[in-house]
C-alpha cells in the first residue's frame, strides 16, 4: 500500500511544475463580447411551429406513458 504522505508530496510537486509553467506563458489580455444595437428579442417575432415534433420526439424515446416521456431517475 502506498504512503498517503508520499501520494500528497507527489501531488504537490506535479502542481508546483505545472503552475510554475503557467507563469511562463503569454498572458492574453482580450476581451470576448458581443455588443448588440439591441438586446431584446422583438415580441411580434414568432418562430415556425413544426407540428408533429410532439409525436416524432415520443415516437423516438423509449418509454412514453400518456404523451410524456418516461424516464429512470437515479440509475447511473
Amino acid at each position: 500500500m502506498i504512503d498517503q504522505q508520499k501520494i500528497t508530496q507527489q501531488a504537490k510537486k506535479i502542481m508546483d511544475r505545472f503552475m510554475s509553467a503557467l507563469d511562463k506563458t503569454r498572458k492574453v489580455e482580450a476581451q470576448f463580447e458581443i455588443k448588440r444595437e439591441k438586446n431584446i428579442r422583438d415580441e411580434k417575432i414568432t418562430l415556425p411551429v413544426n407540428s408533429d415534433f410532439t409525436e416524432r420526439m415520443l415516437k423516438n424515446a423509449p418509454t412514453t406513458k400518456d404523451g410524456y416521456i418516461c424516464a429512470e431517475k437515479k440509475k447511473w
